[in-house]
């Protein structure tokens, strides 16, 4: 799991490239499509641009074997923890919400802090989503993934207590 910090730093560099041109053109089609002439109405095209972000990374995993753009070039993709395959939709876009604030130094400390402590270098929304990062091709730990569903059990008893 060590080996894939590297990798997902450049994937997501070039997938912010990605994200760019994405969020360009949508804000761009949707400033014609709406004849927008006002800088508050561009700065609205633009916040509503953002929220479209999640779609790159949520319909590429989704449907082309866990990958983007970027973690293709650098040979890694996204598995589901329980049972090794590529995630579901719902996996797949979950774990993409971030990506409404990508451009935060915040959410990237945040990303990398919580890889650090994760046996599994998991972002805070793979452990959400029940995802991780592999080379592409490897196996999960399937004793990692027993564990991990133990303590989302044991947060779940934890809440329902309050």
């Amino acid at each position: 799991m060590t080996g894939v910090v590297g990798r997902r730093i450049i994937a997501q560099t070039i997938d912010t490239v990605f994200l760019l041109i994405q969020l360009l053109a949508i804000t761009l089609g949707l400033t014609l499509l709406f004849r927008v002439e006002t800088d508050a109405g561009f700065q609205g095209m633009f916040t509503l641009s953002l929220l479209t972000l999640p779609l790159y990374g949520g319909v590429l995993e989704w449907l082309w074997n866990g990958q983007t753009v970027g973690k293709r070039l650098t040979g890694i993709q996204i598995v589901d923890v329980d049972y090794g395959t590529e995630p579901a939709a719902y996996q797949a876009f979950i774990r993409n919400i971030p990506a409404v604030v990508w451009f935060s130094w915040i959410t990237a400390a945040v990303a990398l802090a919580a890889m650090a402590m994760s046996d599994r270098r998991q972002r805070v929304f793979d452990w959400v989503a029940g995802t991780c990062v592999i080379r592409f091709g490897s196996t999960v730990n399937r004793q990692q993934s027993e564990d991990q569903n133990e303590f989302r059990s044991e947060q779940l008893d934890n809440l329902n207590n309050i």
